[in-house]
């Protein structure tokens, strides 16, 4: 696996295809594997999403390879959710301030960087003071010595995330829809609400200034991250497919939530005025 710069990757990874697994961010030491086994795998898998049943999903330094860093940013992009350990595990020798491992650490930063704090959850064992960096964070303390009241707590906390998550979603779906334009709306209702899996839509790109124009709804769209591009035609024109998010929209959009008149705008851009076609890349 080729090593990516975890700026570059974050930069390209669309986000909404995730895996039915949650990323657990732990110390690999031998004493915290019955932690993870016994309770953080259990509460993980007592959960469903879309009747999926969800798997803890470790990166363990012990059996990668030199790619590491790029299967760590990989599993925290495409998980569900972002869980870590983030418990004290020594103190310092000259502050006698409480410490905590630094590799979990760099972990909840790269999350903290691409995840909504819903989709991000830290736990630990102790009540020393905690990272004012983290501390807006959700997180809670969880006594791991009791196995069943531990199991309990975190798989409802686990469920309290994935409600808000999904609460956002929704939010964020009916703020796209919000601040579409009808020529964006038509768009999306009229080329990408039942465009099959696989295929594609595009149209020519071309430089002259009508065309420019008819093609500044699909710019917007795209900057909106409700369509991307998967590839070009044997013209080398850009082929479009709508993002989960856009999929979402566009159907909404086209059962009628939000009505578009056909006249809010005149000379409105539609798919079919400018010759689109739907084919395979």
């Amino acid at each position: 696996m080729l090593c990516v710069n975890p700026q570059l990757f974050l930069q390209t990874f669309w986000r909404l295809e995730l895996r039915p697994q949650v990323f657990v961010a732990m110390s690999f030491a031998a004493q915290y594997d019955s932690r993870f086994n016994e309770i953080i795998a259990p509460s993980i898998r007592s959960i469903t999403v879309d009747d999926v049943q969800l798997e803890p999903h470790r990166v363990d330094t012990r059996k990668s390879g030199d790619c590491i860093l790029t299967q760590i940013i990989d599993g925290i992009a495409y998980s569900q959710l972002f869980l870590a350990d983030v418990s004290s595990i020594g103190k310092d020798s000259v502050t006698g301030q409480p410490y905590r491992n630094a590799n979990v650490m760099y972990e909840v930063g790269l999350a903290l960087a691409c995840r909504q704090p819903s989709e991000v959850l830290l736990i630990r064992d102790d009540r020393d003071k905690f990272l004012f960096d983290v501390s807006t964070v959700p997180h809670m303390t969880i006594d791991f010595t009791d196995k069943a009241s531990a199991i309990r707590a975190l798989r409802d906390e686990l469920s309290a995330r994935f409600k808000e998550r999904k609460y956002f979603n929704d939010a964020r779906v009916h703020l796209a829809i919000a601040s579409l334009s009808a020529e964006e709306a038509a768009l999306l209702r009229d080329v990408f609400a039942d465009l099959p899996p696989g295929a594609v839509w595009g149209r020519p790109a071309g430089r002259r200034l009508g065309q420019i124009v008819a093609n500044l709804p699909i710019s917007r769209l795209l900057d909106k991250q409700l369509i991307q591009v998967v590839g070009e035609f044997e013209e080398g024109d850009p082929a479009y497919h709508p993002t989960p998010l856009g999929r979402v929209v566009a159907q909404l959009v086209k059962s009628g939530l939000r009505q578009f008149e056909a006249d809010s705008s005149k000379g409105e851009d539609t798919p079919e005025s400018e010759g689109g076609s739907e084919e395979d890349a």
